[in-house]
């Protein structure tokens, strides 16, 4: 974490919340339309973000030796997130709020110390927690945080793709302080928010269950998302992930996936998995505008991987082909 906050006080002293650099420090990551068009919306409505943004990605080059891709994701969330939040016809400040969260809500996945077995991060996300509770979010969530066995036990709080919404919030909690600016009653919707993100991966709550043993443990650990703000941050963070160009090409982030962490051996097996779990990632978005694009990015997606099944257009790879083996 010292080489993280040392890196982000350098940052803000060059950049500030208002973002006065010369030069937009995304300009040299290209992002595909729309994405790119609500980025500059966002950016000509919300000068200030451009601080946020810079925050991000100067803290993912420093975590990263190649950065790119995930600095991309964030900035699609982000774009997303407006997008979803304008649909909504929601207030231009709660517009700023859903930016802020998707910019900021992988901050931590890739710093290697940001683990809920190291105590001090554990006392801090306790006390964040805690905080929040007290200020009236998680009500729908009752066993969220209540076993803390659960979130120390090595597998789920060393594995920064379960536990970064909590490590994550707490350092955009540092973060938003830092430049100032912003309310701490709206630093606490961010947080919650970022904490909330995480439910639509239906793979990490049954990877969690797993662990602990018995049905619904992940419960502990994902709270439901509740707020407005909260499900623009979680539908954007899942829709981002339909961009076709990142789903069905050969080499393509979702068909390494199903190589490397669900074991497909060709073709084939890559798209069935790909397609079964899109095909479930699909019914979690929370908005109305999210199922929308969803949607509209899943009539793109399906019929290309049926045809790498070498099935027909008509033809349901569930029925014909079943679940995947490694999700039966």
């Amino acid at each position: 974490m010292k080489r993280f906050l040392f890196v982000f006080a350098v940052l803000v002293l060059s950049v500030g919340w208002m973002g006065t650099v010369e030069a937009a420090t995304q300009d040299k990551y290209d992002l595909p339309e729309p994405y790119l068009a609500w980025e500059k919306a966002y950016l000509k409505e919300f000068p200030q973000l451009q601080g946020v943004m810079d925050v991000m990605i100067q803290t993912t080059i420093s975590q990263m030796k190649e950065p790119k891709e995930d600095i991309l994701h964030n900035r699609v969330c982000s774009a997303i997130a407006y997008w979803l939040a304008k649909e909504q016809k929601m207030p231009k400040e709660a517009q700023r709020l859903a930016v802020i969260g998707d910019l900021l809500h992988n901050i931590n996945k890739e710093e290697k110390e940001a683990v809920l077995t190291n105590p001090d991060l554990m006392n801090q996300a306790n006390l964040m927690v805690k905080k929040l509770k007290g200020s009236g979010y998680f009500k729908n969530s009752p066993k969220f945080w209540v076993d803390e066995a659960v979130l120390k036990n090595p597998k789920i709080g060393n594995n920064r793709a379960l536990i970064h919404h909590i490590t994550g919030a707490i350092q955009t909690g540092q973060i938003l302080k830092q430049l100032g600016g912003i309310s701490e009653k709206d630093v606490e919707a961010i947080q919650a928010a970022i904490i909330e993100h995480s439910t639509g991966y239906w793979y990490f709550r049954a990877s969690i269950d797993e662990v602990v043993g018995y049905k619904g443990a992940w419960e502990i650990v994902f709270p439901e998302p509740e707020t407005d703000l909260s499900k623009f941050v979680h539908d954007a963070d899942l829709i981002s992930q339909f961009v076709p160009e990142s789903v069905t090409p050969e080499g393509s982030k979702w068909r390494g996936l199903a190589q490397k962490r669900w074991g497909a051996k060709n073709t084939v097996e890559e798209a069935h998995i790909v397609y079964y779990v899109f095909f479930r990632l699909f019914e979690e978005a929370k908005t109305k505008p999210g199922k929308d694009l969803a949607l509209e990015q899943w009539k793109k997606i399906g019929p290309e991987l049926i045809k790498l099944m070498n099935l027909k257009p008509d033809q349901d790879p569930i029925k014909i082909l079943g679940v995947p083996k490694i999700f039966q």
